[in-house]
């Protein structure tokens, strides 16, 4: 029993340490907790109709012996990537878009990584307590925080649609998440050599990115002025 709680204790600790720095980056008007722990639940359970739409698009889930290119392209973009951002986009898009709290352009940010951590967490918990130990400590190095970079894209692009009339945002909000998505892991799948030479330096990229985004959505602030006004 304590061995299981330790497990559950390192599948869900990446996810919610990582919701928590996402959520204090928020410096000028900090969002609802109510707010971002249903959209953070919400997120979870978009984990069950992102396996249904799985299950349609790519068949059986075993992938070994898999090497055809096009077919781990089909597999890892169009079958994993597209469909799990789009359960997390929507969950952003019904629960957090509309509503009045989101009311500065970070806080695209800070709803769509709290879904897309949510989704990372419950999957990292089924992961974790199949695989053990050595499975939570490699998915909570690359894949929940992969996850978070996808959520950061595309609370990025979400924030500069609705606050900043960026009307492009709605659409590469979901299509640039799904590309970095299906990028990890499609050079995952091509093999882990290849992963850690070009899949790493990907998720860098996709981190400096948001860094910088993230920066200029703070600038853009309507509430800065107020809180800082140097």
């Amino acid at each position: 029993m304590l061995f299981i709680l330790l497990l559950l204790a390192l599948a869900l600790a990446p996810g919610l340490f990582l919701l928590m720095v996402f959520y204090l980056k928020d410096r000028y008007e900090r969002e609802s907790l109510s707010l971002v722990g249903k959209v953070f639940v919400a997120g979870a359970a978009s984990i069950f109709p992102a396996v249904v739409l799985e299950d349609l698009l790519i068949g059986d889930p075993s992938l070994t012996g898999i090497r055809n290119i096009p077919q781990l392209a089909y597999v890892a973009y169009a079958g994993v990537g597209l469909p799990e951002e789009l359960v997390k986009y929507l969950v952003v898009i019904l629960m957090a878009y509309r509503s009045s709290e989101f009311n500065e352009p970070f806080d695209g940010v800070v709803y769509s990584v709290s879904s897309s951590l949510g989704f990372a967490t419950l999957e990292n918990v089924f992961y974790v307590l199949e695989g053990g130990i050595s499975v939570g400590i490699a998915r909570a190095l690359l894949a929940v925080p992969s996850h978070a970079l996808d959520g950061a894209v595309m609370g990025i692009y979400l924030g500069r649609a609705k606050m900043m009339g960026y009307r492009e945002g709605l659409v590469k909000g979901l299509i640039y998440p799904a590309l970095l998505h299906g990028t990890y892991d499609f050079l995952l799948l091509l093999d882990p050599g290849i992963f850690l030479l070009v899949g790493i330096p990907v998720m860098l990229y996709a981190l400096r990115f948001v860094i910088r985004g993230m920066r200029r959505l703070e600038d853009s602030s309507p509430f800065r002025v107020a809180v800082d006004p140097s």
